[in-house]
């Protein structure tokens, strides 16, 4: 995807993979565009399955907490010499 402001485009080979699972986005040229593709798909897949609805929401959450949690800092006895 390549992003100018607020205007996006997508190659073709995006917007095929995006079709295998039910997003259209052949026409969307801005990120309000992505933003009501992606609200259509998910409310769609509420109504006929929720509980793969479910199972991705925790997916994106693991996701999410995972990149947000600060890495660890190493105690002295974990530091190993350089050299």
């Amino acid at each position: 995807m390549l992003r100018l402001n607020n205007r996006v485009r997508f190659t073709n080979a995006e917007t095929d993979k995006m079709l295998t699972i039910g997003i259209d986005l052949c026409g969307v040229r801005t990120q309000s565009g992505i933003n009501a593709e992606f609200a259509r798909w998910a409310n769609a897949l509420a109504q006929k399955r929720p509980d793969l609805l479910e199972k991705i929401a925790r997916e994106l959450a693991k996701t999410v907490q995972r990149l947000e949690k600060p890495e660890a800092a190493l105690d002295g006895n974990e530091l190993e010499p350089s050299w």
